[in-house]
């Protein structure tokens, strides 16, 4: 489409808005997709930091998500969008800053025999100090609550350490377990409540699948 309000016009009902247009033109169809009411996937690269940040902080405010910039792997209720792959349902949320990391440990989860709820992007600056991990925060809290969701795999790029200490505090808050994988840390303890510390990518999907069938004997009857 050539403008967002005759995407707008086309497709009334829609509630998330994939943008993917040249970096310099993608601020203003997402504030404007954010403003009439929908979830943003921001494929788009090259947008500013202070441009990310003005969309989570309103995405924030509003009750909605930012995925991204440069956010090129989500999965919504099975659907993928840009560049995603076809997996399977199932009960594990997966939850990212890294692309390339959501795109393995979801191919992972579903190779062990298992499946996803939802994988979302973040993009890559999410847990960086300027950004402060808005969108990390928004999408723990949005898939915390999700029936489904029995389990929760979280992957990023390294952190900023301010910023990662503020994402375990949420991922402590969260009544689930939460396999977290800060890729290039080596965590001294692997366990803070419920929140499991992975150190490869393979623990951070073999472990999901693990609790989730811990999770499921529990409580057949």
């Amino acid at each position: 489409m050539r403008s967002w309000r005759r995407a707008r016009q086309l497709l009334p009902d829609a509630n998330v808005a994939l943008i993917s247009v040249a970096g310099h033109y993608a601020f203003e169809p997402a504030r404007q997709a954010l403003e009439d009411g929908c979830h943003v996937m921001m494929f788009s690269d090259n947008v500013s930091l202070e441009q990310e940040l003005e969309l989570k902080t309103l995405a924030r405010g509003r009750g909605l998500l930012v995925m991204g910039p440069d956010c090129g792997t989500t999965i919504l209720n099975g659907a993928p969008l840009a560049f995603s792959n076809r997996i399977p349902p199932g009960p594990v949320a997966v939850v990212g800053a890294s692309g390339t990391g959501i795109q393995e440990l979801t191919s992972q989860i579903a190779r062990l025999g298992s499946g996803i709820t939802h994988a979302i992007g973040l993009g890559g600056r999410d847990l960086s100090e300027g950004i402060g991990g808005i969108s990390a925060a928004r999408k723990l809290d949005f898939v915390a609550p999700d029936e489904p969701t029995r389990i929760i795999a979280f992957v990023s790029k390294p952190p900023a350490p301010a910023v990662e200490a503020r994402i375990l505090e949420v991922m402590q808050a969260i009544g689930k377990p939460v396999v977290a994988l800060f890729l290039g840390g080596r965590p001294a303890r692997r366990d803070i409540g419920n929140v499991h510390l992975a150190r490869t990518l393979d623990e951070a999907a073999a472990l999901p699948v693990e609790l989730a069938r811990v999770d499921a004997r529990a409580s057949a009857p």
